[in-house]
């Protein structure tokens, strides 16, 4: 009788199946998510809770599906609209390319999900 052990992604539970994600501990699509997440951890936490807000008021809307999700955002003055995704924004301050801004982190954290 052989024993074979099955080794199961840490995040989701599914079987892996290649040598790297067996080491790894988790599948490619699972290792993408995690990257995302830990990229949003970085933000402050205000720019997070900002994105977290927009979110939850359900200002965050999705236009294009597919590889780069692409959404439409309300400003916070609750006219202006934006294209956001998780690489870009067309707001004031993502146009600038200084800092993330809320809309690009309320992107990554839908996209993470």
């Amino acid at each position: 009788m052989t024993s074979t052990t099955t080794t199961r992604c840490t995040r989701c539970g599914r079987t892996l199946r290649s040598a790297a994600s067996i080491a790894r501990g988790y599948g490619r699509t699972c290792g993408a998510r995690i990257a995302a997440a830990a990229k949003v951890a970085a933000h402050k936490p205000a720019q997070v809770e900002k994105a977290v807000e927009l979110i939850a008021d359900g200002g965050l809307v999705l236009r294009r599906n597919g590889r780069n999700r692409v959404f439409e955002v309300v400003a916070s003055n609750g006219t202006d609209r934006y294209l956001t995704a998780a690489q870009a924004c067309t707001c004031k301050a993502g146009l600038r390319g200084v800092s993330t801004c809320y809309h690009r982190i309320a992107a990554q954290l839908v996209t993470a999900a």
